[in-house]
């Protein structure tokens, strides 16, 4: 059903809501930090939900044709393995970010204190980065775009272009290389699985991470987190070691994927052959 769907009318409704949410919050006075969220969920989240719910609807399809737990042969063990391992990648690329950001231009000092906003807006963040965002971004990028990238170009084009789409709309450069990997990473599972449910869980676990790191204990492993500018050169072997690990382990998962999808794909070849026809 994704293949049906029209990107260019999401990208419409995104245009449009965020034109409208924009004028009514400036309205009111309301904090900066509850105005970005509030602008980032209903310009996206909610287009994300009045897309694909018109469609689901239209169509008659019951949501478990694209998001089910059943003939999933993955465990949590394996799906919170997989998000320690990019969590730890994302670490230490934006590690090798400031770093060289500081070769070139020196940095401002800063220093990583834990969040002191509300228990209002924790909870709100924490429902938007952990469950709305992870699973309107995968229905997006996973499912619409890449579904429809692959039925105009092939696969490795569609995964490439909604993986490079969805580095490009987080808009942090820091953050660049790890968003790519990390989409097309959820691109093989999900053409593996023909299911969003493993990329929305991976995803929903890594910004738990994430989230937790930034608003409760900052400084969970200082290794690797960047509690102050005077810990970007402090364990450099440690750092680059966890770097080169993490990419290492990231790539044999991709191209473990790739193998499986197109054995999958020969397989289903032959069975579709007439019998007596020989290869």
């Amino acid at each position: 059903m994704f293949k049906e769907m029209k990107i260019r009318i999401f990208v419409v409704l995104m245009i449009v809501f965020a034109l409208a949410v924009e004028w009514i919050l400036s309205l009111y006075d309301i904090p900066e930090n509850y105005k970005r969220i509030i602008s980032d969920f209903v310009s996206f989240e909610l287009v994300a939900l009045l897309f694909f719910g018109y469609y689901f609807y239209r169509y008659k399809s019951p949501l478990r044709t694209v998001v089910s737990d059943k003939n999933v042969d993955t465990s949590f063990l394996s799906v919170l393995a997989i998000a320690l391992i990019f969590n730890t990648f994302s670490l230490t690329t934006f590690w090798v970010y400031l770093v060289i950001e500081d070769s070139f231009f020196q940095l401002d000092p800063f220093i990583v204190e834990p969040s002191n906003e509300t228990v209002l807006f924790l909870i709100v963040s924490m429902v938007v980065t952990t469950v709305t965002g992870p699973i309107a971004e995968e229905f997006v990028f996973r499912g619409l775009l890449l579904n429809r990238l692959i039925k105009k170009t092939n696969m490795w084009a569609g995964i490439l272009i909604s993986s490079l789409a969805f580095a490009a709309i987080h808009m942090q450069a820091e953050k660049m290389l790890a968003t790519f990997i990390f989409g097309i990473l959820a691109s093989l599972i999900y053409l593996k699985t023909k299911n969003l449910f493993i990329p929305i869980l991976i995803h929903i676990v890594h910004n738990g991470f994430t989230l937790f790191q930034e608003f409760f204990f900052p400084s969970w492993i200082e290794t690797l987190f960047l509690v102050s500018t005077d810990d970007l050169y402090v364990n450099v072997v440690l750092k680059s070691t966890f770097l080169v690990v993490s990419l290492l382990l990231l790539i044999l998962i991709i191209m473990y994927l790739a193998r499986s999808i197109y054995s999958d794909r020969r397989k289903r070849d032959v069975l579709s052959q007439p019998v007596g026809v020989s290869q």
